[in-house]
């Protein structure tokens, strides 16, 4: 690596174990917020005691990570009316940055699936995957 790319991985890693461990306590507020919800259908987050696979990332992690996804009751049109509303996650379909992310997988990552084949793998219209940054999870459940 270029000094300067050192110098940067460097930095980051100083800061890593925070952002981090603010991540997993965000992710796991807005996934409990978003598991009340009204609106919301499903909320797929190992840190939620009924979520698949909860058990075995109890017992293999310290935590639960930024990342969860959940489907909106209503359809795709309320889904897309829902994008167009957030303020503060970025629309982006990538992982792992400070800034919270959020991406409809039927639209990007998934898109050159047909719709019949989306819906085999667990992919509908209104799946939102969420990566959590480090705002505060105050102004992302407000926002949310």
């Amino acid at each position: 690596m270029d000094p300067h790319t050192c110098f940067l991985l460097h930095r980051g890693m100083k800061t890593l174990l925070v952002r981090v461990r603010h991540q997993n306590t965000s992710a796991a507020k807005i996934a409990t917020f978003l598991d009340q919800h009204s609106s919301v259908k499903r909320v797929y987050y190992p840190g939620l005691v009924g979520c698949c696979g909860h058990s075995t990332a109890k017992s293999f992690f310290g935590g639960y990570g930024g990342m969860l996804s959940f489907e909106l009751s209503g359809g795709e049109e309320d889904t897309n009316r829902f994008m167009e509303r957030l303020r503060l996650p970025i629309l982006a379909p990538s992982l792992g940055g400070v800034e919270s992310l959020v991406v409809l997988p039927a639209k990007t990552t998934h898109a050159g699936l047909s719709a019949r084949e989306r819906e085999a793998i667990g992919i509908p219209e209104t799946l939102i995957r969420f990566s959590v940054g480090i705002e505060s999870t105050s102004d992302l459940i407000l926002d949310l």
